[in-house]
């Protein structure tokens, strides 16, 4: 059958010796705590077989939500260069020749992560869609290795709820478009200048804290989202803020307990609901309502959830 290939490389520096970086990468059993799709779906079946560095090391998969596959190690130099076969059997079968480089740089390691992947030709119109969302995938990923080997561990733990009836709710927010890397910073100001209406009795007290997400383009790495306060009924304009509402539907719920910079864990999970044979309700965004209150629960117990509306 013909095949469309298209190429990702993404890259971190990690403040660790390259042997232990490599060391950490060559084992399989070390990849849940920061492979990016295994730590999204924490109930998949994983099985790893063989010595961890050696050629034919193998790791086998099955998910609802990651899908099947396995992938083999073919080739390893030592603290230089892992190189694998990569098998996807679900959602769609393909092959694709997958890779990790090291070399120490400013006293730690500079790692790059990356693939050469195909897509059957009757999908050639997501190969930019199918780059971005790897090169998405490994950044998570690469960030997630950092902070396990930088730090001891990765505080980040998804659980599917599976589909609930939300209901309906009305909300005012900042609109805003920027790039990935923004949106935690403008999100942190936009949710501290509405509290301050709220203090001042602009805006009355609200149901939750929330954030919807209209647009994702992981080609160019941007992001159209609003974030702000919901309620039960429709609140005050202000100025510069955005009101809307949304009517009750049924959504595919997915908690995160951590920091917020590991919830696109939960968001991918969440993301996969096609896969597990539920329509997703394209005329409702996906959102995220924040159950934690950052002023007064650690950093690592915050409580997120993500929700994907879904068709009735």
């Amino acid at each position: 059958m013909f095949s469309i290939g298209f190429n990702v490389t993404e890259s971190i520096s990690i403040n660790r010796d390259v042997a232990d970086v490599y060391a950490s990468v060559a084992n399989f059993n070390d990849w849940p705590k920061w492979s990016p799709w295994l730590c999204q779906e924490p109930d998949a079946e994983v099985s790893v077989e063989g010595e961890p560095g050696a050629v034919g090391q193998r790791q086998e998969w099955l998910g609802t939500f990651i899908g099947a596959g396995n992938m083999t190690l073919a080739a390893a130099n030592e603290n230089t260069s892992l190189d694998y076969e990569l098998n996807f059997l679900k959602p769609w079968k393909s092959r694709a020749e997958v890779g990790f480089r090291f070399a120490p740089a400013d006293g730690g390691t500079r790692v790059e992560w990356w693939m050469k992947g195909n897509l059957p030709f009757f999908l050639f119109f997501m190969k930019s869609k199918m780059a971005g969302f790897v090169g998405g995938d490994y950044q998570r990923g690469l960030k997630m290795l950092k902070e396990l080997l930088e730090e001891g561990s990765v505080p980040t733990a998804t659980a599917v709820q599976g589909v609930v009836d939300r209901p309906a709710v009305h909300y005012i927010g900042k609109a805003r478009s920027c790039t990935m890397d923004e949106i935690g910073p403008l999100m942190r100001q936009d949710l501290t200048e509405m509290a301050e209406k709220v203090n001042s009795s602009e805006l009355p007290q609200p149901a939750n804290v929330f954030s919807i997400y209209r647009d994702f383009d992981m080609v160019k790495g941007t992001c159209s989202y609003t974030t702000g306060f919901t309620y039960t009924s429709a609140p005050p304009a202000v100025e510069g803020l955005e009101t809307g509402e949304i009517p009750d539907h049924k959504a595919l719920q997915v908690n995160h307990t951590g920091p917020y910079r590991h919830v696109g864990n939960a968001g991918a999970a969440a993301m996969g609901a096609p896969r597990a044979n539920h329509k997703t309700d394209k005329s409702i965004p996906m959102y995220e309502v924040y159950v934690s209150d950052p002023h007064e629960v650690a950093e690592n117990d915050l409580e997120t959830e993500v929700f994907v509306p879904v068709r009735k």
